[in-house]
């Protein structure tokens, strides 16, 4: 094998890794507005291929701590109506609620970032969530959400002891005109009545994110096709 051959396999080899990467770290296809995008990894619980009812109905699913800082996130996504979340606790042994403005009645309504919480929205989704003053399961406020084509969250932050067991639940209801149960789906195919996509996920840990490629991936990418540019006109000469 010649030294141009070598170096040819070697940056193929490369660009392979490259291109399999990307299609794990970002989700979402080209477009804008985006279209079809895949939910983050790494939910702790995905309501994908479940019926949720038009009703508020609590759900619950635990973690074990492995910091002492660990972000409570939520992903969202609805396209032909409204994902309503309410009463959202974390805690661990019984004790109290580690979350701010759990309920989300601190406001301030109309925003996409309730109080205490952060607004995630790495997709550019449209139709995103905020706190509303309408539907709640108790209080005055609910989170509203509906994004779609793509999805939105909010995430929390809180002091955790690792080891230690704790348990997320909250309140969700698929706020819709329809009356019967829909399929829920994170590949945007619902296989209930209408819409592109509803899904919602629960994450404890690191924020989800949509990762970029290493600039040390890229310069070595570059430096490989330069190269054998650079071979091919030496060849030429």
């Amino acid at each position: 094998m010649t030294r141009i051959e070598v170096l040819r396999s070697a940056l193929l080899g490369v660009l392979a890794c490259f291109v399999a990467d990307q299609a794990f770290a970002n989700p979402c296809p080209p477009g804008n507005p985006p279209t079809n995008c895949a939910p983050p990894t790494g939910a702790i619980l995905d309501l994908a291929g479940t019926p949720v009812p038009h009703q508020y109905t609590q759900y619950d699913v635990n973690f074990i701590a492995t910091s002492t800082t660990t972000n409570i996130s939520f992903a969202f996504r609805e396209d032909p109506s409204f994902l309503f979340l309410d009463d959202v606790s974390v805690a661990t042994g019984g004790g109290p609620n580690l979350l701010v403005n759990g309920g989300f009645e601190s406001g301030p309504e109309g925003s996409p970032e309730p109080q205490g919480w952060t607004y995630l929205n790495s997709f550019g989704a449209t139709f995103g969530g905020e706190v509303e003053g309408s539907d709640p399961h108790s209080g005055n406020n609910a989170y509203a959400d509906g994004a779609v084509q793509a999805y939105d969250g909010i995430t929390q932050a809180i002091a955790t002891t690792p080891g230690s067991v704790y348990t997320i639940t909250f309140w969700l209801n698929d706020h819709s005109s329809l009356t019967t149960f829909r399929q829920l789906s994170d590949n945007g195919d619902v296989t209930g009545i209408g819409g592109n996509g509803i899904d919602l996920l629960v994450y404890a840990g690191a924020v989800p994110t949509v990762t970029t490629p290493e600039p040390a991936t890229l310069l070595l990418l570059g430096t490989g096709i330069a190269a054998i540019g650079l071979s091919r006109r030496r060849k030429s000469r």
